[in-house]
């Protein structure tokens, strides 16, 4: 009789936990947008202030991580370090990314944001003149212990626009 209680308990606590680790928490969604968006302002800002410290806060800093971009293609952390954040902070003295019509699609662990941008920038040094670039992006994100990372980034210019007879 015992071990017939102490297995309807325990085959009852194990349907229970499977049952509720499949349910998604309410909110859970509503706090992966948030932290998607508030992941896209340190982005930016990250970009602005040419800094690597916050911007390992929402890479994933591994080998496979990359970067394409009209320039080339920047292969893992230690590549976008180098080749995206320290050449923006030495050919720049100062940076202004913004962003606009941002797009967030959601799968779990995964999300794509893809927005369009405007870079206003100085260069540095005695060619210090202004410039403004535009453009569109797609970043990919992968959720990791609770915390989203980017892993993929890809931008470019905005598209030339040409008007051809019958089109």
């Amino acid at each position: 009789m015992k071990r017939i209680i102490f297995f309807t308990l325990t085959a009852t606590f194990m349907i229970s936990s499977c049952d509720s680790s499949n349910k998604k928490h309410p909110n859970s969604e509503e706090q992966d947008y948030t932290a998607i968006n508030e992941l896209l302002d340190n982005y930016k800002k990250s970009i602005n202030e040419a800094d690597t410290t916050l911007a390992k806060t929402f890479w994933l800093t591994n080998p496979e991580v990359s970067f394409i971009h009209p320039g080339g293609h920047e292969k893992g952390w230690d590549g976008i370090k180098k080749g995206i954040y320290e050449m923006f902070g030495s050919t720049f003295s100062k940076r202004d990314l913004k962003s606009y019509n941002e797009s967030i699609t959601h799968y779990n662990d995964m999300a794509i944001i893809e927005f369009y941008w405007v870079f206003d920038a100085t260069f540095s040094g005695e060619n210090s003149m202004p410039i403004q670039t535009r453009g569109r992006e797609t970043q990919v994100l992968k959720k990791i212990d609770d915390d989203w990372r980017i892993v993929h980034i890809h931008y470019s210019g905005m598209p030339e626009t040409r008007e051809r007879e019958g089109f």
